[in-house]
């Protein structure tokens, strides 16, 4: 009888723990930024997150929307911070550190040959990256340091220098997992200095992916969720 009892136990004490273990893997937190996959390991706070143009694409600057005079640049990236993985749904924090234009050419802006600069001015810049189906990615300015492009032109009359102020001092994008990519369409700024030759207002389209977590080893893609 003691042996039965002994065998009873120990059968009752697997079957609990088997039936709890796939509730404690089911209880893993998944926060928004995860690396390799939906539902992957959690982004750390501190993580680097870095993208380039998607390929075959341009980072773009209209004076309207898809208007016929504007800026292209081939080469453009940026670089962020994670600084709040929630977990998910929720809205994911980061900071924009860097972004970066270079081989820009302008089309159809009178007496302007050539492009010396494209400099993105106050950063860094509090991004957020919200869950689906919003996947919205927000990048904003504060008062005292508005998101701000200065634009060197070249023309027959030397450099003209152009700045401008992102409308509403914020910048939206949408992400996807497909691709892990984040893409900005007709993002207005308003002219804050500079002569006629500067667009009154320009609209920036742009699609960066994929986006990876340079911090860890191999750089994985970075999901949201």
């Amino acid at each position: 009888m003691r042996k039965f009892w002994t065998l009873s136990a120990a059968a009752l004490t697997a079957v609990l723990v088997a039936g709890l273990l796939p509730a404690a893997a089911h209880a893993a937190t998944v926060n928004v930024l995860t690396i390799n996959s939906v539902g992957g390991a959690n982004v750390a706070n501190g993580d680097a997150l870095s993208a380039t143009l998607k390929t075959g694409t341009t980072a773009t600057f209209y004076n309207t929307p898809g208007g016929s005079s504007f800026i292209s640049c081939t080469v453009s990236n940026f670089g962020a911070t994670v600084t709040g993985n929630v977990p998910a749904p929720g809205t994911a924090a980061e900071s924009l550190t860097l972004q970066n234009f270079s081989s820009c050419t302008p089309t159809g802006i009178p007496t302007v040959t050539g492009v010396q600069s494209i400099v993105v001015n106050n950063l860094p810049y509090a991004t957020t990256v919200t869950s689906p189906p919003s996947n919205q990615v927000k990048v904003t300015g504060t008062a005292t340091l508005p998101i701000q492009t200065t634009i060197k032109l070249v023309s027959g009359l030397g450099i003209i220098t152009c700045v401008y102020r992102a409308d509403l001092n914020q910048v939206l994008g949408v992400a996807n997992n497909v691709g892990q990519s984040i893409t900005f369409t007709n993002q207005k700024f308003n002219r804050f200095s500079g002569p006629s030759a500067c667009f009154p207002n320009g609209y920036f389209s742009a699609a960066y992916g994929p986006v990876k977590d340079t911090t860890v080893a191999g750089g994985p893609l970075v999901f949201v969720n």
